[in-house]
């Protein structure tokens, strides 16, 4: 390496270092491990100062300049510190805020990772000290030879805590943006649903030909119509929890909507399509590029986005999954008196022509809802006998002991119940209770 070059080299990480110091004296009521890696990084600025000015002023013929110009070898003691001081720039940046450094340091760094820090700075502090020591030459060949694999060593044993932070710091930023763009839990009612299923129930609608043949129909539109009680939003949430568990296995998104008439000034259009991205987006960070930048439009002025803007966003983050299946259960409750409903589907079909989505849609049986769905394929929702023997059996714990006891009297219970429920699910339930 020529004398230019490693004076380039050490130049490069003064000027590095001089940033990392200055986050380092920037943090306010920092702890003793910080402060000692404050100090003893200004010491190796100042040594390499010294350095550098030897290095301009001297001959590149003499044999300490030969000896010298080891230290900015390719990957050597001048380039892993560099690394080192990099990675901890990057990481303790925390966006760009100075303050954020500073805590990230003293709050997300170990003892002993702090630790490594100071033992790298202090290896390139000794090297340092032997190189401005114009007459041991041998030592310092020796020494950078010697120094070089415990810095590589060092750097790569820092990694994975380096990155650890940085992945806390994306996932903050990411749940942040996700919440901008959508306050809703849909996956929070979701678990609490299905989290009320007696098991085995809604198995006749999973085998239904229409439901297997929506599954595997592109572009596919399957309506489900049915009485009020009939159980139409457990079915939903059992054929999102089979969704969701077939996702895990494939590249398929699956988004879904839980439309309520009490919940009603808060679910418009531009709310419902921006729930659908934050759940296509929400495991998979990777897709989140459209959301922050349509947050930097808007964030900071304290603005919200426009329909086509959130649209727009949608059909971008549906265009990376090769299937999305789209769920929305009592589709009856969105609003129809504002035009909130027909826009929802209009623009759910709108995504259906250009990318493979396929939606399915619980509703209470309305000319109007009907209508939309003259295509689709449909299939009922009513409370099959199986679903009320099964769900009654799971729930004999409930009924007096004089029942619990008794097995002939437990089969005339059942017996009765499945005769008055007559396909609704909700007054199973309720009887049951």
């Amino acid at each position: 390496m020529e004398p230019l070059s490693v004076t380039a080299s050490i130049i490069a990480v003064l000027q590095l270092s001089t940033k990392v110091l200055g986050y380092l004296n920037d943090v306010k009521g920092a702890s003793k491990d910080r402060a000692k890696c404050a100090v003893e990084a200004s010491n190796v600025h100042s040594l390499l100062t010294n350095l550098r000015f030897r290095l301009e002023e001297g001959s590149a013929d003499t044999p300490w300049y030969t000896a010298v110009r080891n230290l900015g070898i390719e990957n050597g003691p001048l380039d892993q510190f560099k690394q080192a001081l990099e990675c901890l720039q990057t990481h303790m940046k925390g966006g760009g805020r100075l303050r954020q450094a500073g805590k990230a340091l003293v709050w997300k760094f170990k003892k002993e990772e702090i630790a490594g820090i100071l033992q790298r700075i202090e290896r390139l502090k000794t090297l340092v000290e032997i190189a401005l020591q114009m007459d041991h030459l041998s030592k310092l060949l020796q020494a950078i030879r010697t120094d070089t694999s415990a810095l590589q060593t060092g750097v790569l044993a820092m990694q994975p805590q380096v990155d650890e932070i940085y992945q806390d710091h994306v996932d903050t930023k990411h749940s942040k943006i996700l919440e901008w763009i959508s306050p809703s839990d849909f996956p929070a009612q979701q678990s609490d649903i299905i989290g009320r299923r007696q098991e085995g129930t809604g198995q006749w609608f999973l085998d239904a030909p229409e439901f297997t043949t929506w599954l595997s129909e592109p572009r596919g539109t399957l309506f489900c119509p049915g009485i009020p009680g009939a159980g139409k939003t457990m079915v939903a949430a059992i054929i999102i929890d089979y969704l969701l568990k077939s996702a895990q296995s494939s590249q398929i998104g699956v988004a879904y909507i839980y439309c309520n008439y009490k919940a009603q000034e808060e679910q418009d259009t531009s709310s419902i399509l921006a729930a659908i991205v934050k759940q296509l987006v929400q495991s998979r960070p990777s897709l989140a590029e459209p959301i922050a930048r349509l947050y930097k439009q808007h964030a900071d002025k304290g603005t919200k986005p426009s329909l086509e803007e959130i649209f727009g966003v949608l059909q971008e983050v549906v265009a990376k999954y090769p299937t999305v299946y789209i769920v929305v259960d009592a589709l009856d409750e969105c609003r129809g008196n504002d035009g909130t409903r027909s826009r929802l589907l209009a623009r759910l079909q709108d995504l259906q022509v250009g990318e493979d989505v396929r939606m399915m849609a619980t509703s209470r049986s309305i000319p109007e809802i009907e209508d939309k769905f003259q295509t689709a394929t449909k299939l009922e929702i009513q409370a099959s006998n199986e679903d009320v023997r099964q769900y009654v059996a799971g729930q004999m714990y409930r009924l007096p002991r004089c029942i619990q006891r008794d097995s002939a009297l437990q089969v005339i219970v059942l017996d009765k119940l499945v005769d008055a429920v007559d396909g609704m699910y909700a007054i199973c339930v309720t009887l049951a209770k």
